[in-house]
């Protein structure tokens, strides 16, 4: 009787043990939504491809242009030469284009979250580039960021310097 006892209680434990172990491995995967938490300050960015730009479609209509591209459709849509992947469920692209009266670059980056106002701002430097006697240029501006919370505004703050 003390073998068919052991016996019992080996298995006993075993379906414990398995059963413990498979409830936590099941508990891991989540129907929920991911959640995306503000981060406050200066927010990291990743550069685009520099061969990628802005659609001519864009650019033929607008001296200023400003997108917050959240989906591949919309990547898709808005930028030319896509040759870089983006996973649009954790990250996003600032773009944008500003229309200069001669040859410019961007010169300086900078985005900043201020979470209580659910608020982010890109702010870009364009400068003129000296020496260049280009009449008019789209200069063109990228930051991949991460996924940004729903509801968060972004400004972009794009200053130019002759």
């Amino acid at each position: 009787m003390s073998r068919k006892f052991k016996t019992l209680s080996i298995s006993l434990f075993s379906f414990l043990v398995f059963g413990i172990a498979g409830s936590t491995f099941y508990s891991c995967k989540s129907d929920e939504p991911t959640v995306v938490a503000c981060t406050e300050g200066v927010l990291s960015y990743q550069d685009l491809n520099p061969a990628s730009g802005l659609s001519a479609a864009v650019l033929d209509t607008n001296s200023v242009v400003n997108l917050v591209i959240t989906s591949q459709q919309q990547y898709e849509r808005y930028i030319a030469n896509r040759n870089q992947d983006i996973d649009f469920g954790s990250k996003m692209l600032l773009a944008g284009s500003y229309f200069t009266d001669s040859a410019a670059h961007v010169v300086s980056q900078l985005i900043t979250s201020d979470c209580g106002a659910g608020k982010v701002t890109y702010h870009v430097e364009v400068i003129r580039t000296k020496g260049v006697f280009t009449t008019r240029q789209h200069v063109e501006y990228f930051a991949i960021v991460p996924k940004l919370p729903d509801g968060t505004q972004v400004k972009f703050d794009v200053a130019y310097k002759k």
